[in-house]
């Protein structure tokens, strides 16, 4: 991490990645990141080979599971598992074929089996039926993406660390409803995000487990019919051939919770990327000025006025905040399916898109927390602005070891207000107060009214929270 540091200069924090914008369209400009997380990897899985390469791997993977409970010939399946390759189907060849055919399955079988003996080309999608093979491929590509998301969220929360720990006692004022309440420290702002974030990787974590045992070999209408008398033994060799868990026993062709539980997840995920995006959004605003998002040198913050600075990322994320759930609502309505299922909420793309768009916008979030500068003298002159009120409640509560908490609170309030009205310094107008200084010392009241006597129990907190999120 760089960082310049030094009275009257910013803080500004350097760690490791960037991310793209997002909406697909806007990718980002190249930076050092971690290889797990990576845009371009979870786009991959999405694209014609890496999905045509899944669903053959599927079809080998459900041959020598019937191979094995002696349902197709050994040989056959060794053939398919052998021949299951992309170059065999070629882009061209498969769209050619759809043409003819209008079925995606049936045109990637008809190419397939060209390349097979007339013995292998029989047992290939035996038994299956189409909504086996692509709902189990699409739950592969969520595993997938899910582990492409977590390395994400690991970079995010080191970033987040490394802020909070540099800044554990950069004193800020603490904003309730808008308005200044008490000062807190940077520190501990960001310490929340890093909880929120490490809950999301539990959630995460969850989710996956039920993920990895969602692979399903159930046939038309979910009872095993065309499979065989040994279906269920059967789908469980799929599932562990294919590196899942037991399956579920129940038939999910219609139900599909668990892929609508992967919308709303990731919609969690962008709301707080969007709480961030917000938070950095206000904070660097003019009338603010305690952070500020790190622009390369040649960005422009405006095309007419040479002085602004706008902000970019903490737009896209909140925007993100916004277009992501609603694409996670899309994969919840595929839950409302006619009958033992349909096909009407055409939930692929949705799951493609929604995916790409959660790592893209978390390597946003972790470019932003890597750029970010902060100014901690700004943090410090915000404070002044309310003249020492913000530390009316150490007053009160020095005062209420004296008196009832009550009547210290009223005490203090007056003096308030009197203090605003005369146009005088607060801490003047408490040791003008005899109320006040017969309990409290100018001295006591001084270090009362020091914004950088913090409680030790903030900087406990922060490092609880570094600590929990390893």
């Amino acid at each position: 991490m760089a960082a310049k540091l030094g009275e009257g200069r910013l803080h500004n924090f350097k760690l490791k990645l960037q991310s793209a914008a997002i909406a697909l369209a806007l990718i980002a400009m190249p930076v050092q990141a971690s290889a797990a997380c990576s845009t371009r990897n979870v786009s991959a899985l999405f694209e014609y080979e890496a999905q045509t390469q899944t669903v053959m791997d599927i079809e080998a993977a459900m041959a020598r599971a019937q191979a094995e409970h002696g349902y197709i010939p050994a040989a056959a399946a060794e053939e398919i598992t052998r021949q299951a390759r992309v170059d065999l189907v070629t882009e061209a060849d498969f769209r050619a074929e759809y043409a003819t055919v209008r079925h995606r399955m049936v045109a990637l079988l008809n190419v397939w089996r060209r390349s097979l003996s007339p013995e292998a080309s029989q047992y290939v999608h035996f038994g299956a039926t189409t909504v086996d093979i692509y709902d189990t491929a699409t739950i592969i590509q969520i595993d997938q993406s899910i582990a492409q998301l977590d390395a994400c969220l690991v970079d995010a929360i080191a970033e987040m660390s490394e802020l909070a720990s540099a800044h554990r006692s950069s004193v800020m004022i603490g904003r309730t409803l808008g308005q200044h309440a008490q000062p807190i420290t940077f520190g501990k702002k960001v310490s929340t995000w890093i909880g929120e974030y490490a809950r999301h990787r539990g959630r995460l974590s969850d989710l996956r487990a039920r993920v990895r045992r969602s692979a399903i070999l159930k046939g038309a209408v979910g009872d095993y019919s065309g499979l065989g008398p040994h279906a269920i033994a059967i789908e469980r060799s799929f599932a562990r051939e294919l590196g899942f868990g037991a399956p579920y026993a129940a038939d999910w062709h219609g139900t599909r919770d668990v892929i609508a539980e992967y919308g709303m997840v990731l919609g969690l995920i962008a709301k707080s990327h969007a709480r961030i995006g917000q938070e950095i959004f206000l904070l660097q605003s003019t009338d603010i000025g305690e952070l500020r998002e790190g622009l390369p040198d040649g960005v422009v913050g405006s095309s007419s006025m040479p002085h602004k600075r706008n902000p970019i990322v903490p737009e896209r994320l909140i925007h993100a905040g916004r277009t992501i759930p609603r694409l996670g609502e899309i994969l919840s309505d595929d839950m409302v399916n006619f009958y033992e299922r349909d096909n009407t909420s055409r939930l692929s793309p949705i799951v493609e898109d929604i995916s790409i768009q959660s790592v893209t916008t978390t390597r946003n979030l972790v470019r932003l927390l890597d750029e970010l500068e902060v100014d901690s003298e700004a943090m410090r002159r915000n404070i002044d602005r309310t003249s020492g009120y913000a530390m009316s409640q150490r007053v009160a509560f020095a005062l209420a070891e004296h008196m009832p908490r009550t009547e210290a609170e009223a005490l203090v309030k007056k003096i308030i207000q009197s203090s605003a009205q005369q146009g005088i310094a607060f801490e003047e107008a408490l040791n003008a107060s005899a109320g006040v200084n017969l309990h409290l010392q100018p001295g006591e009241i001084a270090m009362l009214l020091d914004p950088e006597q913090i409680d030790p129990q903030i900087i406990e907190q922060i490092e609880a929270v570094i600590r929990d999120a390893k």
